[in-house]
């Protein structure tokens, strides 16, 4: 029997690679999605994981390296064509070429991403959600909802600290005639993937208050144009077409509109022009009113020196009728005299306290509902704050999940995959060493 032939692990990988760096290395052009960009900015390197899908399902899968130079340069490019940086869920056509190494493996080595491809797809991917939507008769359905003639309540989506909701806060809080609005804030983060489960979300916590706001604001700026892709996906744009109460998007940028807010009730160019609009809709109801109040003045201004100069006229009768009845008796003259300003202070006194009444009575029914709704308002912002997430994670508890799903039971947990929990204060990533499921009480 002839000796077994041993070959080392290395010798066996080096004729791999050999093999492969010899007869693989031309450069090619190859379509695949970027499942994960795996970018490192403290090197600049990237190493994304590359795939092909059929019916939904991965048919093939291989791990990609854009060195620090190229992906420079090819990150440059995607934001000037898509006004978007390379990320995650992209769909792109690759220049490279596959490479090997032993301890390394297998990898394809990317020179160059030709983002006019990209940028084609994503106009695809636009036009498909907007026929989706047209298909379903759904896409003017938020443009039907009623916005209030005073609309003072406004559910904000937003990041508290970005510019845009700020500069949305400062015109709205220091507008000069003291209009007063209720706001309150749903935080989500307004870009890149994550964006559009948490928007949605958020659309979902307003929903189940539909009865105490007015509307809703979707306010995002400091941004650019970067990242607005989310803005087209289906989800986000079918949840805003639905949507019960009428949605003003603020997106912040001047160029085509994005499908979500193509079917809210109203977009607008910039956060600061959606506090404008509301400020108009306060003072076009406004203006009528203090036309009216300066009517009354005018008016009653009018009927007391109108009333004045019947009174001096009344007098001057008196006068002339003194000298004609000198020769009555001084009995006659002075119930004669009681008779005219009895008439006099009759009238003046009727006329005059029916224009306080009216003005008292305008007054008392403008004031009323806005005492009674702010009560009301306030009671249920505060019921809000209380059940706000925020609230419940400031009391120490936390969220955890696991490829972004909630999880509510052990049985749930993959435990090859990454924990994210969520604090009321940052996040932690962990991995799974034990797993302890309740026992089955049946």
């Amino acid at each position: 029997m002839s000796e077994k032939k041993i070959f080392s692990l290395s010798s066996l990988t080096r004729s791999i690679e050999k093999v492969i760096n010899t007869q693989c290395s031309k450069v090619v052009w190859i379509k695949a999605e970027i499942v994960k960009l795996n970018h490192y900015p403290k090197s600049g390197h990237c190493y994304p994981t590359l795939v092909e899908k059929k019916n939904g399902k991965v048919i093939a899968e291989l791990r990609g390296n854009i060195w620090a130079s190229h992906f420079e340069t090819i990150n440059t490019k995607f934001k000037s064509v898509l006004k978007e940086e390379l990320k995650n869920d992209m769909t792109v056509v690759i220049q490279g070429s596959v490479t090997y190494h032993p301890v390394h493996g297998i990898a394809l080595n990317i020179i160059d991403i030709d983002p006019e491809f990209t940028l084609g797809e994503l106009a695809r991917e636009k036009a498909e959600t907007i026929d989706k939507l047209r298909a379903e008769n759904i896409f003017a359905e938020n443009k039907k909802t009623s916005l209030p003639v005073l609309p003072k309540t406004i559910a904000v989506i937003s990041v508290q600290t970005s510019k845009g909701y700020q500069d949305f806060l400062n015109v709205i809080e220091k507008n000069p005639w003291g209009y007063q609005f209720h706001l309150l804030l749903f935080p989500a983060i307004l870009q890149g993937e994550r964006s559009i489960k948490m928007i949605i979300d958020q659309l979902e916590n307003i929903k189940s208050y539909n009865k105490v706001f007015d509307a809703v604001a979707i306010i995002r700026g400091g941004g650019g144009e970067i990242g607005l892709s989310s803005f087209d996906n289906y989800l986000l744009a079918r949840k805003i077409a639905t949507f019960p109460l009428p949605v003003l998007t603020g997106i912040g940028h001047a160029t085509n509109e994005t499908v979500s807010e193509l079917v809210s009730y109203q977009s607008f160019i910039t956060p600061t022009k959606i506090a404008e609009f509301l400020l108009q809709k306060y003072h076009d109801f406004a203006m009528p009113l203090k036309d009216a109040e300066q009517k009354i003045k005018n008016h009653t201004t009018w009927l007391f020196k109108d009333h004045k100069n019947n009174i001096k006229e009344t007098a001057r009768l008196f006068s002339s009728f003194t000298q004609r009845a000198l020769d009555h008796s001084k009995a006659d003259l002075k119930q004669y005299v009681f008779q005219l300003e009895n008439l006099s202070r009759r009238n003046f006194s009727e006329e005059r306290s029916e224009l306080l009444q009216t003005k008292k009575a305008i007054i008392s029914l403008a004031q009323k509902p806005i005492k009674e709704e702010r009560k009301n308002l306030n009671f249920a912002e505060e019921k809000i704050r209380m059940l706000s997430p925020e609230n419940i994670l400031k009391r120490g508890f936390s969220i955890t999940r696991q490829n972004g799903q909630i999880i509510r039971k052990a049985e749930e947990l993959q435990p090859e995959i990454l924990l994210e929990t969520q604090l009321y204060s940052g996040e932690i990533h962990s991995r799974i060493e034990t797993i302890n499921k309740e026992p089955d009480n049946d």
